[in-house]
């Protein structure tokens, strides 16, 4: 594939591992809501690419059923190592784990499906990581990936730190050069790699109220991101304060009982050729 992988910017040490747990509790539903909706069902053989912890592998796992098989695969080895040992404790038997290039795979229309959530957007080569994707998958296999979208409304009323913490993660993204919001190109990038029309759907959380976990996730994101955004210059530390940040947005967003809109998750999905 042309191009290297761009970084993963938010690292992989233990902490971030836990926040890739914790985001995909948060967004879990949307995810399902749509693999179900593009076709994934019993005892289909899963390829899930860019896994990370094994959440996603795990929710397709619950999906296909004891019939079906997921194989999750990552180019991060202590992420693998943690996605296997969450599913040995789980006793999950059709679930497996791989460290590697998931653009760099042995396989050749082996499986039914392949999948991805927030991994797009790291691939050096959009397309050619897709048409990699897409030879992976037998003919009239599945492929759905789903991304962020650029966000519109924030928050309301506002809540100036909320936004600021979206600012801080776009404007860091921005600088890395890695495109975030992938998820309107889903389709076009779907169609360079040769698959047929996608069929698409955004879903996005949408949270108030003082026992929501949008507090923590961004708190967890920005931690993740500290580094990258001290060494770009996006914020100071002592400007982002990350040891009070949940707290101080959970106090802004209920001294107005504030609604807030995280970026949508836009899945994509098509099927390859016969």
């Amino acid at each position: 594939m042309e191009g290297e992988h761009p970084e993963y910017i938010l690292g992989h040490d233990a902490g971030e591992l836990d926040r890739l747990i914790k985001q995909a509790a948060f967004f879990g539903d949307l995810t399902e809501h749509t693999l179900k909706k593009a076709g994934l069902g019993p005892g289909m053989k899963v390829l899930d690419v860019g896994c990370g912890a094994g959440d996603v592998s795990l929710l397709a796992a619950s999906i296909v059923g004891p019939t079906g098989r997921v194989t999750g695969i990552d180019m991060n080895a202590d992420s693998v190592t943690l996605a296997r040992s969450r599913v040995e404790a789980a006793r999950i038997p059709n679930v497996a784990f791989e460290a590697a290039d998931i653009t760099k795979l042995s396989y050749v229309a082996e499986f039914d499906a392949v999948i991805g959530r927030l991994i797009v957007l790291y691939l050096g080569d959009h397309v050619a990581g897709m048409k990699a994707f897409r030879s992976y998958a037998r003919p009239g296999g599945l492929i759905y990936f789903q991304e962020f979208a650029q966000p519109r409304v924030l928050s309301v009323p506002p809540v100036p730190l909320f936004d600021q913490c979206l600012t801080w993660i776009n404007e860091t993204f921005a600088r890395a050069k890695i495109e975030l919001y992938m998820g309107m190109r889903l389709a076009g990038v779907c169609r360079a790699a040769g698959l047929p029309p996608a069929q698409m759907l955004g879903m996005s959380r949408v949270e108030t109220g003082p026992d929501s976990a949008i507090y923590e996730y961004m708190g967890q994101t920005i931690r993740s991101l500290l580094p990258l955004i001290e060494k770009t210059g996006v914020a100071t530390a002592a400007e982002v304060g990350i040891d009070t940040l949940a707290a101080r947005l959970r106090d802004q967003a209920l001294s107005t009982n504030s609604v807030m809109h995280l970026p949508e998750l836009i899945a994509a999905w098509t099927r390859v050729q016969s």
